[in-house]
């Protein structure tokens, strides 16, 4: 048991004057610790010191998690009698007026780099008050930016609850590297205009007159107006590039409304059931050939292919639809239209002119961003090392600021919530870099 508890504290055996370890009735540890003097020397004057006396101090020790473990130590106290200095003893545990051993803080902010535990979470764990975690995290995790990367990622996350009068925050990420750059309090466009104009302030090479946000030649983001002003503003020689998986999220969302509005106008209930109950089979993935089963609304043994064709000659404004929305999907994927031939440009104006002109009025939202975010989507198609610009890092990011969110009901302290998103998202982005 000696040697367990020794091992536990993480200090040699030979350095240990008297250990006596005491079980609570609620379970918890006490072990009363004296070590053996090491010095009897003035660090201020070099000259032989004497006992003062013992101060006994209280230490929450977190090794042993499934139950409170302290650490009463009786800490001597020295005085030199020729300068009349007076000092503790040194030990390895903690620092002079701190409650908390080495190891606990330690445990503690590792605990805290995982988005599913809270602040409250890891004080139950580790026996000590949600202040006290919250202060530790404060004192010593501190995030600075990160330098702007040649391709920066824009997207925002919704942020209720925020101390900083805003429903939306800004996240700011390198593609290539998946490192989450900044964390900032909003969207708006004049703080973020302010923002990048401040850093634009700290000119890199005032003989060229070049600054950190010439470093960026692409911008990806999503279909947020606000973002491409501000990029156009503060960015000008770097080329933008529409997200696009926005893009065919808006386009898949117009199909839905299509398909819930023919739903909702039919008298036929059989065919209503169909839309909304295999409402799958209008998907782009969809396996529709697997083995026909019994389907009793229909009365007869149906494959899922079968019900998407009893649907298109029931709904012929759905086929429309339905191969308007495959045709931009196949586009998005490689860049080609049919069998055309051409430029990118090309076949997306004929694309674009055939959403225009298919007289379906839910269709009428996505051409106009066809039509508004034209140059951006054409942009998006640029590869670097091998992927296309986009989202997804940063949608991956977004994952873990709302599981802290939900965990977390919500964060009024915006600088220690920034601080706690970028630090979770370093651990994230250390395992995505050793896989």
């Amino acid at each position: 048991m000696r040697q367990f508890i020794t091992n536990m504290l993480n200090i040699q055996e030979d350095k240990i004057e008297e250990l006596q370890t005491i079980a609570q009735s609620d379970g918890s540890i006490i072990i009363n610790l004296k070590l053996k003097v090491t010095s009897k020397i003035c660090p201020f004057c070099s000259g032989p010191v004497k006992i003062h006396g013992y101060y006994p101090r209280t230490l929450t020790h977190s090794t042993l998690v499934n139950r409170k473990c302290s650490i009463v130590y009786r800490q001597r106290r020295f005085r030199c009698p020729k300068c009349s200095y007076s000092f503790n003893e040194l030990n390895p545990f903690t620092k002079a007026n701190d409650g908390l051993t080495h190891e606990t803080k330690i445990n503690i902010l590792k605990d805290l780099k995982h988005p599913e535990d809270t602040y409250t979470s890891v004080a139950e764990r580790y026996h000590v008050s949600k202040a006290t975690v919250l202060r530790l995290f404060d004192k010593h995790v501190d995030i600075m930016r990160k330098p702007l990367p040649m391709v920066l990622s824009m997207d925002e996350h919704y942020f209720p609850e925020s101390d900083m009068d805003s429903l939306y925050c800004c996240l700011l990420m390198n593609f290539i590297t998946g490192e989450v750059i900044d964390v900032l309090p909003t969207r708006r466009k004049h703080y973020l205009i302010d923002y990048f104009s401040s850093i634009r302030g700290d000119i890199q090479n005032y003989t060229l007159k070049r600054s950190e946000l010439n470093n960026v030649k692409y911008i990806s983001m999503d279909l947020y107006d606000n973002f491409r002003d501000v990029a156009q503003i503060c960015f000008p020689d770097a080329i933008v590039c529409a997200d696009s998986f926005h893009v065919t999220k808006h386009l898949t969302d117009d199909f839905n409304k299509i398909r819930l509005r023919c739903a909702r106008n039919t008298e036929n209930h059989t065919y209503e059931y169909l839309l909304r109950k295999f409402n799958f089979v209008l998907n782009h993935t969809t396996d529709l050939d697997n083995e026909p089963k019994y389907n009793k609304a229909l009365g007869r043994y149906v494959n899922l292919r079968d019900i998407r064709d009893l649907l298109f000659a029931q709904f012929p404004e759905v086929e429309i639809a339905y191969n308007l929305k495959e045709l931009y999907l196949k586009f998005n994927q490689s860049g080609e239209y049919y069998k055309a031939s051409g430029s990118l440009e090309e076949n997306y104006d004929i694309l674009k002119n055939r959403f225009g002109d298919s007289g379906i009025p839910e269709y009428n939202e996505f051409y106009g961003l066809l039509v508004n975010w034209k140059q951006e989507i054409l942009n998006s198609f640029t590869t670097i090392n091998g992927r296309r610009i986009n989202n997804s890092y940063i949608e991956s990011k977004n994952r873990i600021l709302k599981k802290l969110i939900i965990n977390a009901n919500g964060f009024r302290n915006f600088k220690r919530t920034r601080n706690r998103i970028l630090y979770c998202c370093l651990l994230y982005t250390s395992d995505a870099a050793d896989e």
